[in-house]
């Protein structure tokens, strides 16, 4: 699948990394059974790494529903959750912040960065968390 998801409970962050093009029906469907079948833990953040990806195949529609679906699915409350997505490529850039605009009602704290140490540190990780992070995911997942 073009998305993998790695939970990380002892950094309290789940990770997705997107690679090559992702249409928008695998990219609901990935998210919606994701937030909807158990695996998701409200007390953790979420890095959304859409370096490698093709969002060629991405609607605005499609973010419009997904931030629907969000708003149903991260609760209230005082702790909100912090979503960083890396995009580096102006399209995926440019996407991600129209989401941001369509989700403002969804109770996180969400931000697009274009580089991933900078997404790291917004988390609160630190240089040896997101060192041990890099090296895990980043250079043990590669195809």
């Amino acid at each position: 699948m073009p998305i993998t998801s790695y939970v990380k409970p002892e950094h309290k962050l789940t990770i997705f990394v997107h690679r090559g093009a992702v249409s928008d029906d695998e990219f609901l469907a990935f998210y919606k059974q994701f937030f909807s079948g158990g695996r998701y833990d409200s007390s953790m953040n979420l890095l959304v790494d859409l370096r490698d990806a093709d969002s060629t195949q991405r609607s605005p529609g499609v973010l419009r529903s997904f931030a629907g679906f969000m708003g149903t699915k991260i609760p209230g409350g005082t702790v909100r959750p912090k979503v960083a997505v890396v995009a580096q490529k102006d399209l995926s850039f440019g996407l991600a912040r129209m989401y941001e605009a369509f989700a403002e009602s969804v109770p996180w704290d969400f931000v697009v960065f274009r580089a991933l140490d900078a997404a790291l540190a917004w988390l609160g990780l630190t240089d040896e968390v997101m060192s041990h992070v890099e090296q895990e995911v980043y250079n043990n997942s590669k195809p």
